[in-house]
């Protein structure tokens, strides 16, 4: 086949290359108009705003609800909300860069990246070399938020070739000959003027009536955190255990004999906010006395701040290490470099039962749908996605105390220190979007729970509206919520003024 008159042009439309062939033309300012298929009026907020489904509707959250707040808690929530919106665009969101039909010019349009007041080359910029040219072209780059110079650093310099602005934050090159414009775009270099973590620039390419955007990503490099799992490469070396306990410390003792008794040299961590303290005692522990009531999420925080090892293994202090707790097959899971897991979850054998959850239907996903101005947190009921790698292992939003996790993905997330005296859902939505989770049916823990009177009294808050609200309160304001359907019944309780 003969296709040596053809011309290849590409379509960059998020991810989509589209071929188009035609024959070669002649290029001119009178013909340039003949390449554009279409002159859309669309703006990239347009575009943006078509890409969602359903943006004009407000979210609504099914029974039971809790929300909204009031007024003026809710334009307090607005500020903070605009403000985190902003920083999260300018570390996270990638730019709508809309690539014209048939645009003569080939480029990058996006995955340039160079370091704050460094340089780097503009590399894949080509006019294509097949169209003819009867007068002089002109092509100008501009810094759209002037962040950087454009420099030309030519290899060879001719007659023919004239360039403005060297050195600039706007260049132009004009030029009769194909060839001495291909080798001037060749030998683009961008160099970055300001000191800063991310930031990002545009350049805007223009020739004659086509214009397109290169993005720039200016970013300092993340110096690695490695954790060393020692010379023999155990679990021991990868792996703490950790609990925070209460008012239960017989519980807490047969948790530390039963992890001494599988894992004698793994380390383990306890955090203890009990009134009337008593010694621990066991192999490699820890044991880090709080103040009274300081708070379940305080304990969960100093415990994850302790933690030396690439992975933890969290679990309640009423939890007991059996045959089947097999950490090592959670570390397994978590290394695969396929699955891609940050959380690990395996199963409670509770009441002579191998159960997911401790209580009867349990949120396991859930859906933030957003809204106008704020958005609204659900229970999402899907179809269970296993893994390939492990289809033992189920995906999921929400899983029980029982898991191990890579110790700096949990702790970019935290834990939100208002839920002192219960807490374990609202992690879980504050980890949507950053951490992977699954859960696994090969892992197994005994459940032995044993409350003493002072532990029920202090821990469960059946009577404590006041403080539940404060809770309730605090999930819709964190995260910017017009309300939530409410995972557990003791919110609604709380809202429930009749009773």
């Amino acid at each position: 086949m003969h296709m040596r008159n053809v011309c290849v042009f590409g379509l960059c439309l998020s991810g989509i290359y589209l071929v188009i062939l035609f024959k070669p033309l002649t290029f001119s300012s009178e013909n340039i108009p003949v390449l554009k298929i279409f002159k859309s009026s669309l703006t990239l907020n347009d575009l943006k705003k078509k890409m969602e489904f359903d943006q004009s509707r407000k979210c609504s959250c099914p029974e039971p609800v809790i929300g909204p707040l009031d007024m003026d808690t809710r334009q307090r929530q607005k500020r903070e909300y605009l403000e985190w919106e902003r920083q999260e665009n300018k570390m996270a969101a990638e730019p709508i860069t809309l690539c014209p039909a048939m645009s003569p010019i080939r480029y990058l349009g996006s995955g340039i990246t160079v370091e704050p007041l460094h340089a780097v080359r503009l590399v894949g910029i080509e006019v294509d070399s097949t169209l003819q040219m009867n007068e002089e072209v002109r092509v100008t780059l501009t810094s759209r938020h002037s962040l950087g110079h454009i420099y030309i650093e030519l290899c060879k310099i001719t007659d023919s070739l004239h360039i403005e602005g060297n050195k600039s934050g706007h260049v132009s090159i004009q030029t009769g000959n194909m060839d001495d414009m291909n080798s001037a775009l060749s030998h683009l270099i961008y160099n970055s003027k300001y000191h800063h973590i991310r930031q990002r620039d545009y350049i805007d390419v223009s020739m004659h009536n086509f214009h397109i955007v290169i993005n720039i990503l200016i970013q300092r490099s993340h110096v690695p955190r490695l954790y060393d799992p020692g010379p023999y490469n155990d679990i021991s070396g990868k792996v703490t255990v950790v609990s925070k306990t209460f008012e239960r410390y017989e519980c807490v003792k047969r948790l530390i004999s039963s992890v001494n008794t599988f894992y004698p040299n793994i380390n383990i961590i306890i955090a203890d906010d009990s009134r009337k303290k008593q010694k621990l005692d066991g192999n490699n522990l820890k044991h880090f006395l709080m103040p009274f009531l300081e708070g379940y999420n305080a304990g969960k925080n100093l415990l994850v701040s302790q933690v030396r090892t690439k992975y933890f293994l969290w679990v309640d202090d009423d939890f007991v290490f059996t045959n089947d707790t097999i950490s090592e097959r959670f570390v397994e899971k978590l290394e695969s470099s396929t699955a891609e897991l940050d959380l690990v979850a395996g199963l409670i054998l509770h009441k002579e039962k191998v159960v997911e959850d401790t209580i009867e239907d349990p949120w396991t996903e859930a859906h933030y749908a957003k809204g106008n101005g704020s958005g609204c947190l659900i229970r999402r009921r899907t179809p269970v996605v296993t893994l390939k790698e492990f289809p033992n292992c189920k995906l999921k939003d929400m899983v029980i105390n029982f898991f191990m996790a890579k110790t700096e993905a949990v702790r970019k997330v935290g834990f939100d220190l208002t839920f002192e005296r219960f807490a374990h859902r609202e992690f879980f939505v504050d980890a949507l979007g950053y951490l992977r989770i699954a859960q696994c049916d090969d892992v197994i823990i005994l459940h032995r729970r044993e409350n003493t009177h002072s532990y029920s009294v202090t821990r469960h808050m059946k009577h404590d509206r006041e403080g539940v609200a404060r809770y309730a309160k605090s999930i819709l304001f964190k995260n910017n919520l017009q309300c939530f359907q409410s995972w557990e019944k003791i919110f609604v309780r709380s809202m429930d003024n009749t009773e």
